[in-house]
């Protein structure tokens, strides 16, 4: 009696163990929104090597890494503009589309993963559902003495949804500067390409919005001694920077007479298929439309960086399933 009372106490602890263990290797982590982001590039299939990073977000979210069995692995995240809180409201919530950020245009892209496979370069092949969900507000401008900006209109929102695959791989330290690896903390790359074809409303909404600068870091410190000049107290910043664009680069001539006509240009301009909206202007501003060799955007490339928080051990209900 004893014996059997011993091996099922003995099975019953292995179980326990072996329970923990398999917790331990697919622990839930947070995304950190404060150091992850999402770069957005317009670019041409015709011509790859054109592109224009028009903004870069700020990316919250979750992953659940599973070491022993990659494929029962969870990525899921969120993008959106990098002055906004981390989105928490149901889209198609209208009679709550007031509490919506009052600006013309407002986007938020959305990846839940669904299957996970191995490439034999090390990275993974993630499989999932991407939606891209853009509000639109129509603003009215009435100049007065008391005028204060644009007022907006009720919310408008578009979304859809659609398969997407993203290359996910860990990060090295040839990868990103040796100060983000140097906390210990998990840092993931991911990259997918979304033609026009497939998600037209993904292009238009990262055409449209103004995304606001990433600020990263921010440090205020107080001046050793307050006098009658006092403004405040001395802040730095650390941004993440939009990379240079590669359709067309622009420089100031050597020398300037007379004759100075701007900037000088070369390269073919990266049109997108909505030119004559107010959100392609910041694509378009070097060039006029009948540019010569004009080239066409019809894929939105995403370039993500995410750094991982302390995992824990709750699961991400049932995403993937």
């Amino acid at each position: 009696m004893i014996k059997r009372i011993s091996y099922f106490a003995f099975i019953a602890i292995v179980g326990l163990l072996a329970g923990r263990l398999a917790m331990a290797q697919s622990n839930t982590a947070p995304i950190d929104s404060q150091y992850s982001d999402a770069r957005l590039f317009l670019s041409s299939s015709k011509s790859p090597d054109k592109e224009i990073n028009v903004g870069v977000a700020r990316v919250s979210g979750n992953v659940r890494w599973n070491a022993n069995d990659p494929s029962q692995s969870v990525f899921d995240f969120t993008a959106y503009p990098a002055d906004q809180g981390e989105p928490a409201l149901e889209f198609d919530d209208q009679e709550a589309n007031q509490e919506f950020p009052t600006t013309a245009s407002y986007t938020v892209i959305d990846f839940k993963s669904k299957r996970v496979e191995p490439n034999d370069d090390g990275s993974f092949r993630v499989t999932g559902d991407l939606t891209v969900t853009q509000v639109e507000r129509i603003a009215t401008y009435e100049p007065s003495e008391a005028y204060s900006g644009p007022t907006y209109g009720a919310a408008v929102v578009h979304s859809a949804t659609r398969d997407a695959v993203f290359v996910f791989r860990r990060a090295h330290s040839t990868d990103v500067k040796a100060e983000r690896l140097s906390t210990g903390a998990a840092l993931w790359l991911a990259s997918s390409v979304v033609s026009a074809k497939e998600l037209p409303e993904l292009l238009k909404a990262v055409a449209a919005t103004d995304w606001p600068v990433f600020v990263e870091e921010e440090h205020c410190d107080m001046p050793a001694n307050v006098g009658e000049d006092y403004s405040g107290p001395a802040c730095s910043t650390k941004i993440v920077d939009r990379v240079a664009r590669t359709d067309v680069q622009c420089s100031m001539p050597s020398y300037v007479g007379e004759d100075f006509a701007g900037e000088q240009c070369t390269g073919a301009p990266l049109q997108t298929p909505t030119s004559t909206t107010t959100g392609s202007q910041s694509v378009n501003r070097h060039h006029s439309s009948d540019a010569p060799q004009q080239l066409v955007a019809d894929e939105v490339r995403l370039q993500l960086e995410l750094q991982l928080g302390q995992p824990n051990s709750a699961r991400l209900g049932t995403s993937g399933q």
